[in-house]
């Protein structure tokens, strides 16, 4: 009797250990294939991951609009349901609406995750912080890097990290380069402006009340242009990690001369809704909705704030760019950084920000 105790407990042990090891195994299976690389993240983690990654989980969305300007976008087997509805990303990705959505409300469903069969996620800072997600990947043994940025300085930063995932540095450089130069020439336009004659304006971030915060990407986008960013001011502001509110008393203060929105629904809004009327800009029908392209070209987070700050200081100093065809320069900017040959309708679309984000 004590001998068949002693054989089962043995069985048991022996069951257990295998178990261990297999899901260990498992646990490890993506991680290890094929060759391996090192990488350094926008969190300036040391990541090892595939020397060559070819099915990658993109959950956060300007993790795949970076994928598209590198033409890695084949390689995109998850995405956040946003990018759904960007038009340019579905014609870089026709079958967009068939792929996997495993990151929703800040929450990754790790068993549609592992169903993609992919071999690295890319995510933003505030997920990488998330000890519940992370734990997530890390279990599953999904490389992971940190793509995200805040400020113009961060953003070249992250297209300087992708462009090293996927092998992609000098394309990534060029596309760096091309930030710095449109930046560089719109600062140098608007220079001489003195102070009596910039533009005071109100940026409304998607929701009417959405605003930005001093030294944000935005604010950076509306500094360069050469115009006064009135939420920069000072005043009433509630900021978290994801955005930044006012209140429409607030803005009434301010009384911007100009409005600009993200969204053509909000610029609508502001311009019919009544509470609104009171505002110089809404009387002189100075509210304009910012481009849409591959991004929403104003938005926290765009890869194209280079066109933002490009758009609004033609908009506000024409005299300063007389020489800059804005039709142009986005065809010319379309074709060379995503491979896209625009129709003449898309660019109007793109320029009047409708049209080319659909709706939910």
């Amino acid at each position: 009797m004590q001998k068949n105790k002693r054989r089962w407990l043995g069985l048991f042990l022996l069951v257990i250990l295998i178990m261990t090891l297999v899901s260990g195994c498992q646990s490890q299976t993506i991680a290890s294939v094929g060759p391996t690389k090192t990488v350094t993240d926008c969190m300036d983690r040391e990541v090892v991951i595939p020397a060559d990654p070819q099915r990658v989980a993109c959950l956060y969305a300007s993790t795949a609009h970076i994928m598209a300007m590198l033409n890695q976008q084949d390689k995109i087997v998850g995405i956040p349901n946003g990018i759904k509805r960007d038009v340019l990303m579905t014609y870089k990705r026709p079958d967009i609406d068939s792929i996997s959505v495993p990151f929703q409300e800040g929450s990754i469903n790790i068993e549609e995750l592992l169903a993609t069969n992919t071999d690295l996620v890319l995510i933003r800072e505030s997920t990488a912080q998330n000890k519940g997600e992370v734990e997530k990947l890390d279990k599953a043994g999904i490389p992971w890097v940190v793509v995200d940025y805040a400020s113009l300085e961060e953003l070249e930063k992250a297209i300087t990290v992708a462009g090293n995932v996927f092998n992609e540095s000098e394309r990534a450089e060029g596309f760096n380069s091309y930030v710095r130069d449109t930046l560089a020439l719109v600062e140098h336009r608007v220079y001489g402006i003195p102070d009596s004659s910039r533009v005071a304006v109100y940026h409304a971030v998607n929701e009417a009340a959405r605003t930005d915060l001093n030294g944000d990407l935005c604010s950076q986008i509306t500094d360069v242009a050469g115009v006064i960013n009135v939420s920069t001011e000072g005043g009433s502001l509630i900021s978290d990690a994801e955005k930044t509110m006012t209140t429409l008393e607030q803005i009434y203060t301010w009384n911007p001369d100009a409005i600009i929105a993200n969204d053509a629904n909000t610029t609508k809004y502001i311009l019919t809704d009544s509470k609104w009327t009171g505002l110089n800009a809404v009387k002189n029908k100075q509210v304009t909705t910012l481009p849409v392209g591959v991004t929403r070209w104003g938005h926290p987070g765009s890869i194209e704030p280079h066109m933002a700050a490009l758009f609004i200081a033609k908009l506000f100093y024409p005299d300063a760019f007389t020489d800059i065809d804005l039709v142009q320069t986005t065809r010319d900017y379309y074709k060379n950084w995503f491979d896209l040959d625009l129709t003449d309708e898309a660019i109007t679309d793109i320029l009047s920000g409708e049209g080319m984000r659909l709706s939910k």
